[in-house]
């Protein structure tokens, strides 16, 4: 059973005369890169991220952490400046009374002498934070004692306290705010009132000072925390990640080839790594027993091949047998018929006759070479002028051409020595195989271009055609032998077996991209150069 690839348009490969030894059953594989890494590249062109994730938990928890110790503060700094506030409310309502009931002893009929006699000498030890004002009931109205009455009157709060009997304390706001108690003075009948103011502006101040005391505490603890996150972050975080990551990357040339990951930071990330090692391992049994069954395959189709290859060296040797005693009449006529032409002056089929001729010795020889070594004959290296090879080819060529409508072409201003170290037999029978494939793939009306230059050291024939060209599937496959787009009528010898031969010569035969058509090079050594 042949194995084959899906044809391209109308290209094929061909089978030449040639011994099958001349074919490697399995070619080398040519090294190519990994995909994986030409897509990831190497592990220590890893990038991470400026903001990674260890310096967002860590800014994160810096903020957080002024947020909340700020707030806290600020909560904190409020209820004690209330529980202040009211401490100095309930000072101020005992020094109230205290004075009240002073007065009260000094002057139990409320005579206004004494009372002031009493608020003096009660003033005199306070602070002036505290103020006393002793308002007396006269001619319906309350007027404050040692003021005119019509300057300085009672408010609200002392009507209040001097008709209800109790105490009214009041807060004062504004730009000296404090607390203002009224006290009534005198059980019955009540002659006055008392008030006493006590100031809230040293506690507003003292506020204030720790508002910013603890803001600034506060901050520095936050950078603290900040900072204590970072380092903790990065060293339980950053660290297992970033270590996990690279060995991730560094995975993708391998599972074999790849690191394993180190087992570092709190359980989490090292339970990770643990697995990550232990999935690398199965990945790596897999892949070795993917490369025992690939190599096992390979085994598998080389032996298939060598089997191809010892039916076909059989078939070959019977072929060489059958058909070497009818090419030796073949040469016997044509030689015959070369003396006819020649005594019948006919130049023309002369030459087409010694053309034949070669042909026939150069089968003959491989015929010979095929029965006794089952191998290529020995390598005749010479100097030799492509040109004539070209036009040679071109001559032998000629009714196969024209058979099939194609145009041989041959660019006249090329046609300059081109001397090279080779073997013109296998030159012409590389020749054959590229012209055979190019005449099966043309239409009818194709072109064939063939040329031979010089390009420095190199000697180079290039064969070229304007017809469809190769598909794409078909590339990969070209020198593989056994692989051909003929189907069963083909063996996919022809383009291997050629490349082996150009090769053998020192040089190669490859095929180059072309917008239209097909386009192969031979190149080969100089004659100097050998």
């Amino acid at each position: 059973m042949k194995t084959t690839v899906p044809p391209p348009a109308a290209r094929a490969e061909v089978e030449p005369p040639a011994s099958p030894a001349l074919v490697d059953p399995m070619p080398p594989a040519e090294a190519s890169p990994r995909a994986s890494d030409a897509r990831f590249g190497a592990t220590d062109d890893i990038k991470f991220p400026p903001m990674g994730l260890a310096r967002r938990l860590a800014a994160l928890t810096g903020l957080m952490s002024i947020v909340l110790i700020l707030g806290a503060t600020e909560v904190a700094l409020t209820l004690s400046e209330r529980q202040r506030v009211e401490d100095i409310r309930e000072e101020s309502l005992a020094l109230a009374n205290t004075l009240a009931a002073y007065l009260v002893q000094v002057a139990p009929t409320g005579d206004r002498d004494a009372l002031l006699q009493g608020l003096v000498g009660w003033s005199r030890p306070r602070t002036s934070q505290t103020h006393a004002y002793v308002f007396t009931y006269r001619d319906g109205e309350l007027v404050r004692v040692g003021s005119d009455s019509l300057q300085t009157a009672a408010d609200h709060g002392e009507y209040e306290a001097y008709s209800t009997h109790r105490n009214v304390v009041t807060f004062i706001g504004g730009s000296a705010p404090g607390w203002l108690v009224a006290v009534p003075l005198g059980t019955s009948p009540t002659f006055g009132v008392l008030d006493v103011k006590v100031s809230t502006r040293r506690l507003d101040d003292w506020a204030r000072y720790e508002r910013r005391k603890s803001y600034m505490l506060a901050v520095a603890a936050a950078l603290l925390v900040a900072l204590g996150a970072a380092f903790l972050t990065a060293r339980w975080v950053g660290r297992p990640l970033r270590e996990l990551s690279v060995a991730m990357a560094g995975a993708h040339r391998g599972a074999e080839a790849g690191p394993e990951a180190p087992e570092i930071g709190p359980p989490e990330f090292r339970l990770v790594a643990r697995r990550y090692n232990q999935l690398r391992e199965a990945l790596a049994r897999r892949e070795r027993e993917s490369s025992a069954r690939a190599s096992l395959l390979s085994l598998e189709e080389r032996a298939r091949n060598l089997e191809r290859l010892t039916l076909l060296e059989q078939t070959a040797a019977t072929f060489a047998h059958e058909i070497g005693t009818p090419l030796n009449t073949v040469s016997g006529h044509l030689q015959l018929l070369r003396d006819d032409l020649t005594a019948s002056r006919d130049t023309s089929g002369v030459d087409r006759v010694n053309l034949l001729l070669e042909q026939v010795a150069r089968v003959a020889g491989i015929v010979r070479a095929g029965m006794e070594r089952s191998a290529w004959p020995h390598l005749a290296i010479r100097p030799v002028d492509l040109t004539l090879i070209v036009d040679r080819i071109l001559r032998f060529m000629e009714p196969s051409f024209r058979q099939a409508n194609v145009r041989a072409d041959r660019p006249a201003g090329l046609r300059v020595p081109v001397l090279a170290a080779c073997d013109p037999a296998l030159v012409e029978q590389i020749l054959l195989n590229l012209l055979k494939n190019s005449i099966e793939a043309l239409s009818t009306g194709g072109r064939v271009t063939i040329l031979a230059r010089s390009d420095g050291a190199v000697r180079i024939i290039e064969v070229m055609d304007d017809g469809p060209g190769l598909a794409p599937g078909a590339i990969e496959h070209l020198f593989t032998p056994f692989i051909t787009t003929k189907g069963p009528a083909g063996t996919g010898l022809g383009l291997a077996v050629s490349r082996r031969i150009a090769r053998a010569l020192g040089g190669d035969l490859t095929h180059l991209p072309s917008d239209r058509g097909t386009r192969w090079r031979l190149t080969l050594p100089a004659a100097e150069n050998v």
